[in-house]
């Protein structure tokens, strides 16, 4: 089996280096070519003639390489190194990541829908989520240099409780093919998967392969029961249900958005067109190990 090696050497607070991982591969009979994320050509990367990617980082080379795919017959696969790998733990790709490629097969995978969103900045694929409000300030609020993925996580909890506690209401139209909705909130967010910022669950009954969006919409009515939850955010599931859509229009002029975990370039408040692709990604599952 050939693959092709997307490998982010700057994921997670230790990251693994390109020697191990090729030797993982290589260990479970898989050949590959090598493209080190941020720094190649990924698009020229992707049209070279393999029958899986391999996706080892975060989130953000996950979703590049599942948001630039062209050739949707091959699969991905995905070795989690970030700190949260909320893709990867949506779709039940876990383990330790050097034990994944010998439990993969090219006849085991699983559906990931895509998604895309027209706004101010033209027009920008998206794996996560769109939001804005206070999951998009706490971003900006997190360590930026803790010790481990745990204490990434930590911190990132800690950074949006926080937000949660402090944030002033902003003014929110969510608009679905049939229903709509209008008022003041705290945050607004289009979700592909249920997990999002530090692995958080605010869409726990979201289904990666449903042809939906999960659209949570947090009220400043709602603030102290979201606040009660985030104590204990993985034993239960979120209180605030979301609403299902295959596509929505959501009007922002008081907050920025963000696109998965990055702003977008330019112009970033006023109106986005969230909607499902067309077209979907396979992306391997691991077989139980014996």
């Amino acid at each position: 089996m050939r693959a092709l090696l997307v490998h982010n050497a700057n994921a997670g607070t230790d990251p693994i280096p390109r020697s191990k991982i090729e030797a993982a591969l290589h260990d479970a009979g898989i050949e590959t070519i090598y493209c080190a994320h941020g720094d190649d050509d990924l698009g020229e990367a992707m049209q070279a003639r393999v029958d899986l990617i391999v996706a080892a980082g975060g989130d953000g080379t996950v979703a590049d390489v599942i948001s630039g795919l062209q050739d949707i017959t091959r699969p991905v696969a995905i070795l989690p190194l970030g700190g949260s790998n909320n893709i990867a733990h949506a779709l039940g790709v876990d383990g330790p990541w050097h034990d994944l490629p010998g439990r993969w097969s090219l006849d085991a995978w699983t559906r990931l829908d895509r998604c895309e969103a027209d706004g101010p900045w033209g027009c920008k694929p998206f794996l996560e989520a769109l939001g804005a409000g206070v999951l998009t300030d706490s971003f900006e609020d997190a360590d930026e240099e803790p010790a481990s993925p745990a204490e990434k996580r930590a911190n990132g909890r800690a950074a949006f409780e926080a937000a949660v506690a402090r944030a002033e209401p902003f003014h929110c139209v969510v608009a679905a093919e049939d229903w709509q909705w209008e008022g003041e909130c705290l945050m607004v967010e289009a979700m592909n998967i249920g997990l999002v910022g530090s692995r958080l669950a605010l869409a726990h009954s979201a289904v990666p392969d449903d042809g939906l969006l999960d659209v949570v919409i947090i009220t400043p009515e709602q603030r102290d029961d979201l606040l009660r939850w985030m104590k204990r955010p993985d034993d239960f599931p979120c209180p605030i249900p979301p609403r299902k859509a295959a596509s929505v229009r959501i009007t922002v002029h008081e907050r920025p958005f963000r696109i998965d975990d990055r702003s977008p370039n330019g112009e970033t408040t006023g109106i986005a067109d969230v909607r499902m692709c067309p077209t979907w990604v396979k992306v391997l599952t691991a077989k139980e190990q014996p």
